[in-house]
């Protein structure tokens, strides 16, 4: 016969429950004797699978190769970009080429596991994960297209790509004509870096000293060059001293506002001061951080009437006296309450 749990008992198991999941969740796994090239067979929507290969290089770069079993050629995706790690040292934020935000959680030195585009855990029967290989994959890849900065310097000409910030020599062969005479074309003063698309192939050539092998830009389709700049890419934000805009709240996305103040926080270090906005009034407080732990105190805020979309002051203060524990995910920033439970998402903008 069952016996009734008190509910102060079920109270404290519930919390010892969640509180065990949440400290197995934050515990750091180092990633070691990089680079290293992690490969598996993750499931598609309509195909046999995707042969997936990505290497991690020590610089924070990664390629990877992706190819889709069944379906007709073309049927290979690359890509180049970066990578950082959480501010919990556990998973794995990675941004290509397409700007996309791609999450693995790293269960070992040896393997790593897809998260959803939330970073949240995929609750599936199918494989996620890839395994670490013995041999390290070579750097080469054909892309389509290649953006990226490129210079005349001395007689040699220099790519560097966007997304990864990695800098190729380029290989005069291909449509290399059309893309140096084009940059000579637009181009003010000499050196200038311009933003330069191209279809290319990133494979070892020889150095210009010609006593080793480096991986090279070969130009295969030139396709434009401007006088334009890079998108900024992926890097791992500070907790303080940067404005975070605020996008997510209780659930549901946040509308931001097309004039006035933007919706966010600022933890500032001198003094651990809090500040910010939620879309109308000015926030003010303290805060205090622990590692994973945070907690906001004694926030006031102006009371000016505020009838614009997106005004969430209210909402945000009551919010912020739940939050427990934060974390970093390259340019995102989570709170969660004492159950690990999102409360608020912001971005660093």
């Amino acid at each position: 016969m069952f016996k009734k749990l008190d509910a102060g008992l079920l109270l404290a198991l519930v919390f010892f429950w969640s509180g065990a999941v949440k400290a197995t969740e934050a515990v750091p796994v180092p990633l070691t004797q990089l680079p290293a090239t992690f490969k598996g067979n993750l499931p598609c929507a309509n195909c046999e699978g995707i042969q997936t290969n990505i290497t991690l290089q020590a610089d924070g770069s990664f390629f990877s190769r992706q190819i889709y079993t069944g379906q007709p050629a073309p049927n290979q995706a690359n890509d180049l970009g970066r990578w950082v790690m959480s501010h919990h040292g556990n998973v794995l934020v990675m941004q290509g080429q397409n700007s996309q935000i791609r999450y693995f959680r790293v269960k070992s030195a040896e393997a790593i596991e897809m998260l959803d585009l939330e970073a949240r855990t995929i609750f599936s029967d199918l494989n996620y994960q890839l395994v670490r290989t013995a041999s390290v994959d070579s750097l080469d890849l054909k892309l389509f297209p290649l953006n990226g900065l490129y210079q005349y310097l001395a007689d040699a000409a220099l790519f560097t790509e966007c997304a990864s910030g990695l800098a190729f020599p380029v290989v005069p062969t291909g449509d290399n004509i059309k893309l140096e005479q084009a940059y000579l074309q637009r181009r003010d003063q000499p050196a200038q870096a311009l933003l330069a698309t191209l279809y290319a192939h990133i494979k070892p050539a020889p150095s210009m000293e010609g006593n080793r092998l480096v991986p090279s830009v070969h130009p295969l389709r030139f396709e434009s060059i401007a006088q334009a700049d890079c998108s900024p890419r992926l890097y791992s934000a500070n907790l303080k001293d940067q404005f975070w805009t605020l996008v997510q709240l209780s659930g549901k996305p946040v509308v931001l506002p097309e004039n006035g103040r933007p919706p966010g926080l600022m933890f500032h270090a001198e003094n651990n001061r809090l500040s910010g906005s939620g879309g109308c009034n000015q926030l003010v407080g303290t805060y205090s951080v622990e590692g994973n732990s945070i907690q906001t105190n004694m926030i006031a805020a102006t009371r000016m009437a505020c009838l614009q979309a997106g005004n969430v002051d209210d909402e945000l203060i009551m919010t912020l006296t739940q939050v427990k524990s934060w974390n970093i995910l390259g340019q995102r920033m989570e709170l969660y309450d004492q159950l690990g439970r999102l409360l608020v998402r912001f971005e660093a903008r």
